[in-house]
């Protein structure tokens, strides 16, 4: 794999009107193929393999609070010390243009990065630069993105799924910045909090029910918004 380069959701936040039509690029209609889940099947492998291999252990989670955020698991994990990494898929988009993808970073994860950043769980985007499912599994470039408001309510960004190391641009042309699986590590060892078991899970609880309270990642049993958290056990 390359170092560099959850389901079909409702915002039933926004105006009735945007829930019907996809988002725009230049007047192109940006069409999805597949949805966020799929997209984590292929991320999560590349990431764990790298963050167990700088750290010793790193396990992906999907949280529940009625299961890894339960009093069982409270019980079993009640020594451990951990740092926490929360990783949002990003799924492509077709363009209409021949191998030009879009992908798009919404503002409600950049409310979500900057409440995590506040408890000491930093957050990024994954985005494989695919234009068919099947490019999933042919060792896809894949865009580590970071989650970091600055000033814009949302980035929408194209990239090259023919390119071998694409480089992803935003709606102006600009740049957009990009993190390799080295820059990830670094980020997690000098910005993730070491917290107890405990304080992990209340975190990650409170992360939940602050979005579901703002009304941006929809109802509760609809889905919505969820990241993948992986879970790097500091040795006792």
């Amino acid at each position: 794999m390359r170092l560099q380069n959850s389901y079909f959701i409702v915002a039933l936040s926004r105006p009735f009107d945007g829930l019907c039509r996809p988002p725009r690029l230049e007047g192109r209609t940006m069409s999805s193929f597949f949805c966020e889940r799929t997209a984590e099947y292929a991320l999560v492998p590349v990431l764990q393999r790298a963050l167990e291999k700088h750290f010793g252990s790193a396990v992906p989670i999907f949280y529940w609070k009625t299961r890894e955020g339960n009093r069982i698991s409270s019980e079993v994990h009640k020594t451990d010390n951990v740092r926490v990494l929360a990783m949002f898929a990003r799924r492509p988009k077709l363009t209409g243009v021949k191998n030009l993808v879009a992908g798009k970073i919404n503002h409600e994860l950049f409310e979500f990065a900057d409440a995590a950043r506040s408890v000491g769980i930093p957050t990024i985007a994954g985005f494989p630069v695919v234009s068919t499912l099947h490019d999933l599994y042919r060792n896809p470039a894949i865009l580590w993105l970071p989650v970091n408001h600055t000033g814009m309510d949302e980035l929408v960004f194209t990239a090259d799924s023919a390119a071998p190391d694409p480089i992803p641009t935003d709606e102006d042309g600009g740049l957009v910045q990009i993190l390799s699986l080295e820059s990830v590590i670094e980020e997690v060892a000098e910005k993730a909090k070491v917290l107890s078991w405990d304080e992990a899970m209340d975190h990650i609880s409170e992360l939940r029910l602050e979005h579901y309270r703002d009304g941006y990642f929809g109802f509760g049993w609809f889905g919505g918004y969820k990241p993948v958290y992986f879970l790097m056990l500091r040795p006792g």
